[in-house]
C-alpha cells in the first residue's frame, strides 16, 4: 500500500500541488499562492520546502497570524536616486548594478484581517539560492541597518494580498538614497571624490557610486562588467536557514 502525501510546488507564477493516494493514484492540480493560503489558514503552522535554483518566492511559513516570505531576486541593472544634497558634487541618479539578493520578509494579520508588515530584511548572495547553507552577505546599499533591516521611513510597503510581497524589492529601490544607515556595509576601500581627494572608507553610498561608474566604463568599452564580491562583507557565520530563523520572530519565537 502506498503512504498518502500532498506535494506542493511553489513556482514564480503558479503553485503546482501534487497528490497521491493510497492506491498510488496521482493527481496534479495547478493553483496560485492566494488559494494555498486561505487553505493553510486553517493550520496552526505550516512551511513548503524550498524552491532552490528559482527567483521569486522560494520559501513560504505560516503560524498562527503570522507569514513568512523568503525571496530571491537576480543580478540586474536599476536606476537609483540619490538626495545628498547638492554640496556632495555627486550625481543625483545613476545606473547602480544589484546582485543576486535574499529578501525576508514578515507579515502580521491583524484582528480586523488587515496584513501589515513587520519585519523585512535583505542580504546578497552569490548566484541564485541552490541551499539554506548558502552564506549571506551584508546587502551594500543605504538605508539598511547593521542588522540587514530595511529602514522605510515613516510609511510601510502595503501588503494587501500575497503578490505584494514580489513587488517590494522595486519599492525598495525606489527610494532616494542617502547617507542614513550607509556606514560599515562594505569592505575598506579607496574612493576618489569629485575634487580628486581619496579616503579610505565603508560607506554604502561610495560603494554604489563606484560599481555605477565601473559599470559605466566597462559598457563604453564594450566589456562584460563583473560584480565584486570580494568587496562585501560576510554577515558572520550566517546562512540563508540562520537568516530566516532569526528575522522571522513570529514564526520562530
Amino acid at each position: 500500500m502506498v503512504t498518502s502525501k500532498t506535494t506542493i510546488v511553489l513556482e514564480p507564477e503558479k503553485v503546482t500541488v501534487e497528490t497521491v493516494n493510497k492506491d498510488g493514484i496521482k493527481a496534479i492540480k495547478n493553483t496560485n499562492i492566494e488559494t494555498i493560503q486561505q487553505i493553510f489558514m486553517k493550520e496552526q503552522a505550516m512551511e513548503t520546502p524550498l524552491l532552490p535554483s528559482q527567483w521569486g518566492v522560494v520559501k513560504y511559513y505560516r503560524k498562527n497570524h503570522y507569514e513568512g516570505y523568503v525571496l530571491t531576486t537576480p543580478p540586474t541593472e536599476r536606476v537609483v536616486k540619490f538626495d545628498i544634497g547638492r554640496s556632495s558634487e555627486l550625481p543625483t541618479e545613476v545606473t547602480l548594478p544589484i546582485p543576486p539578493m535574499l529578501w525576508v520578509f514578515e507579515v502580521m494579520t491583524d484582528q480586523s484581517g488587515k496584513k501589515k508588515l513587520t519585519h523585512s530584511m535583505t542580504y546578497v548572495i552569490k548566484h541564485e539560492l541552490l541551499s539554506l547553507k548558502d552564506k549571506v552577505f551584508h546587502a551594500p546599499f543605504c538605508n539598511i541597518g547593521i542588522s540587514h533591516g530595511i529602514c522605510w521611513g515613516r510609511t510601510l510597503p502595503e501588503v494587501p494580498i500575497p503578490k505584494s510581497i514580489q513587488s517590494i524589492p522595486a519599492r525598495f529601490f525606489s527610494q532616494p538614497f542617502n547617507y542614513d544607515l550607509s556606514g560599515n556595509r562594505v569592505k575598506p576601500f579607496e574612493w576618489t571624490h569629485p575634487n580628486g581627494n581619496t579616503e579610505d572608507t565603508e560607506c554604502a553610498v561610495y560603494h554604489m557610486m563606484n560599481e555605477a561608474d565601473k559599470l559605466k566604463a566597462a559598457k563604453e568599452a564594450g566589456e562584460a562588467y563583473s560584480y565584486p564580491f570580494d568587496s562585501l562583507k560576510p554577515a558572520g557565520t550566517m546562512d540563508v536557514d540562520t537568516a530566516i530563523k532569526t528575522y522571522l520572530p513570529g514564526i520562530f519565537r
